[in-house]
């Protein structure tokens, strides 16, 4: 009796590494944008992401709680937020995992990283090296959370404003930690954060890091966020090009991480990315009383928890976690398959952030919120919109910004307008989508580099949806904004569009786009154009924070509800819309 008992006690042992997902599927890795086991068979993790590692919540940071999640919930990676660099944190964290079978995610949860660069070559190298000690494979390691602000002055100074964290910087910041690692683990999986709150998986996959293997990026959303939807078409583009995109945080919420929990919306993100197949990690364990989080309040720091101490959260996700990581799929779950066809491409995708309704298109995009750029600085100064424009850090080297338009309603010829200072001429050039339209516009010395004048010139916009526009120059030139907006008669002649040339015409919109729409930061007032009917505030995450009727107004306060931090203001109306981007310093 007592041998039976401890051969099943073997059997049972035994049968419990063999199902364990690191057990069976050992040292992940990358193939094209699959996530692959070591039968090089595609593996999707599913899982939770604590929430950051302070103000308490660090308290479920133990492991009961990761054991909970691997066997109670059926998760297969877990994903830890290291706020300040805490070795001994992330070091029993990995144990934890290592004990549940399960794989990790190790987050350098910073909006700054690149203010921290040596801190983390020193992390990621001493986590690394324990990985090495302990023999481990079951670790990822993720570089950068959320890349905000390229001015920020350190690791967690998150609200800096200004321009948003370019590419080429997160990209330098990557190469400078990622030797780090390799000295120690040539094989884990290295996960970047991309521009804008890791929305900006298109400027990585223009420019992604070359000579190194198993490297990933990071694309987070928010499902009850009408404005993250587009950022689905990210992820196909990673797919059908072989880009590695990895979701290390997404949220049943909207961008806040607070708000409207919208089944619907969720339903459809996760269709979306089960069927093209994509790791992610849900935020967050937490009890903090915001929409995301997963736990009610009083919840075991020790784990355990029952029906009863999860949120609509915690449940939704938790049956998503189980039953798909179960082998039962989409139908499994009450779902069924998106068309994830990559000819949904074809036609030109759409974008991420705050969205222009289609058929009433028009921007004003301030010179210092680019996308990606080289050789270029922000300059405050009193009279430019917006308090600040963009200049050359050399005048003898070319110097371009990238940007993104959205909502483009059709493809067909368009108006740019460009307000530019330079102490000589020269000409500004502007390209779309990467070569696919090119063209320039003389301009003229202004005398001084913040004496602004405008130039305007035409634009072949040549798809719906979105595009990339480069403005580049050699010189001294100062760009404080431009407008992209539709053509009208008037300009046809101007710009010598050709007869037969596809114009995009909206009545006098040039007219009223290129009206100053400004925001007086000292006196938190809005001036604005005639014309227009709402106001709207949107935070840079794109969750609607404010709105107001402007009809007839001249000057709108703005509400002492909205706080300091960083937004875009949209003004829309009959005439179009028109966005800037504002700072709200008190």
């Amino acid at each position: 009796m007592m041998l039976k008992k401890l051969l099943m006690g073997v059997i049972a042992g035994a049968i419990g590494v063999i199902a364990s997902p690191i057990s069976e599927h050992g040292q992940l890795s990358l193939k094209g944008f699959d996530v692959v086991d070591k039968n090089g068979q595609p593996y999707i993790l599913r899982g939770m992401s604590f929430f950051w590692d302070d103000w308490g919540f660090e308290k479920f940071f133990t492991e009961g709680s990761v054991k909970t999640i691997a066997n109670d919930w059926g998760g297969n990676v877990v994903r830890t937020p290291i706020h300040d660099l805490n070795e001994s944190r992330a070091k029993s964290m990995i144990d934890y995992a290592a004990a549940a079978g399960i794989y990790i995610i190790v987050d350098y949860h910073s909006h700054c990283a690149h203010k921290n660069a040596s801190g983390a070559q020193t992390f990621f190298g001493n986590i690394s090296s324990y990985v090495k000690q302990k023999n481990y494979n079951h670790v990822l390691y993720e570089l950068y959370n959320e890349p905000l602000y390229e001015n920020c002055s350190s690791a967690s100074d998150t609200y800096a404003g200004g321009s948003l964290t370019s590419w080429n910087t997160i990209k330098s910041y990557a190469e400078s930690v990622i030797p780090k690692i390799r000295a120690n683990d040539p094989n884990g999986i290295i996960i970047v954060g991309t521009p804008n709150y890791s929305q900006g998986t298109e400027a990585a996959r223009a420019n992604p890091i070359t000579g190194q293997k198993n490297i990933a990026y990071t694309l987070h959303f928010y499902a009850s966020t009408s404005g993250h939807g587009s950022l689905r078409y990210n992820l196909l583009r990673g797919k059908c090009n072989d880009f590695p995109i990895i979701i290390t945080e997404w949220g049943v919420s909207e961008s806040s991480g607070d708000g409207n929990f919208t089944k619907s919306m969720n339903d459809t993100w996760i269709s979306w990315i089960e069927s093209i197949g994509v790791s992610w990690a849900n935020w967050s364990i937490s009890d903090k009383g915001e929409t995301s989080a997963a736990l009610t309040g009083g919840a075991s720091a020790s784990g355990g928890w029952n029906d009863g101490n999860l949120t609509a959260s915690g449940k939704y996700v938790k049956n998503l976690i189980k039953n798909l990581n179960a082998g039962k799929g989409l139908s499994g779950v009450g779902l069924s398959p998106a068309n994830v066809d990559c000819s949904q491409l074809e036609g030109g995708g759409q974008h991420e952030f705050v969205r222009n309704g289609v058929g009433s298109f028009g921007y004003a995009v301030q010179g210092e919120n680019y996308m990606d750029s080289s050789n270029v600085k922000t300059v405050e100064y009193e009279k430019a919109q917006n308090k600040s424009y963009l200049a050359s850090q050399n005048s003898g080297t070319e110097s371009w910004a990238e940007y993104t338009l959205m909502d483009i309603p059709a493809s067909g010829y368009y108006v740019l307008y460009a307000s530019v200072a330079s102490n000589s001429s020269g000409y500004l050039h502007y390209s779309v989508d990467e070569g696919s339209t090119v063209d320039s516009v003389e301009y003229s010395s202004t005398g001084s580099q913040t004496k602004f004048t405008g130039v305007l010139g035409k634009i072949a916009l040549p798809v719906e949806g979105s595009a990339n526009i480069r403005i580049s120059w050699k010189g001294d030139l100062s760009l404080d904004v431009f407008t992209v907006m539709p053509a009208d008669s008037s300009d046809s002649v101007q710009l010598d569009i050709k007869p037969g040339d596809k114009v995009m015409q909206l009545g006098s919109a040039k007219t009223s786009m290129l009206e100053q729409f400004r925001f007086d930061v000292k006196n938190r007032s809005f001036v604005i154009p005639e014309g227009y009917e709402r106001l709207s505030l949107f935070s840079v995450k794109g969750r609607k924070v404010y709105s107001v009727d402007v009809q007839g107004k001249a000057n709108v306060e703005l509400d002492r509800s909205v706080k300091k931090g960083v937004y875009m203001a949209v003004l829309s109306g009959a005439k179009g819309r028109v966005s800037l981007q504002l700072k709200v310093t008190e």
